[in-house]
């Protein structure tokens, strides 16, 4: 598989928001490409950098990887591989991962364009799980200490 490289990670769409799950409230964050089929092998390298597997597979624990930058951003440590990706997330999701909520990590393998609204996103959640499309983990946060 791939591995990621800056221009790719540095090209990705991403979408965060908080939602209620039959296990409690979750923190979302998506990551897709808006020219994913051109870009599908590094999606997959992607997935495997995060520890993500495929829809109806048990959930992986990938550990605390998700670091909270400020109130606005999050920073997301990929295996074996110097980059990582940057993030804009709201002001709530980032207290809620701040305070120990979980986080589930999603990389899409089909396209999605960057200013896509709920709705689409929505959709394009279903279709891609329906379809083995996307790739799934639990993630921990957590907000490095100021000395």
């Amino acid at each position: 598989m791939a591995t990621p490289t800056p221009a790719f990670v540095n090209s990705l769409a991403s979408w965060a928001w908080l939602e209620r799950t039959s296990a409690g409230p979750v923190a979302f964050l998506l990551l897709a490409h808006p020219d994913a089929r051109q870009v599908e092998r590094e999606l997959v390298g992607l997935a495997r950098a995060l520890g993500l597997v495929p829809p109806r597979t048990r959930l992986p624990d990938t550990g605390a990887r998700v670091t909270l930058v400020g109130r606005l951003r999050a920073v997301v440590q990929l295996d074996g591989c110097a980059h990582r990706v940057q993030v804009e997330v709201g002001e709530r999701w980032s207290a809620f991962v701040g305070d120990g909520g979980p986080v589930l990590l999603l990389v899409g393998l089909d396209p999605l364009a960057r200013c896509s609204p709920r709705e689409r996103v929505e959709e394009y959640l279903g279709v891609g799980t329906l379809g083995g499309r996307l790739r799934l983990g639990a993630a921990r946060g957590f907000r490095p200490r100021t000395p």
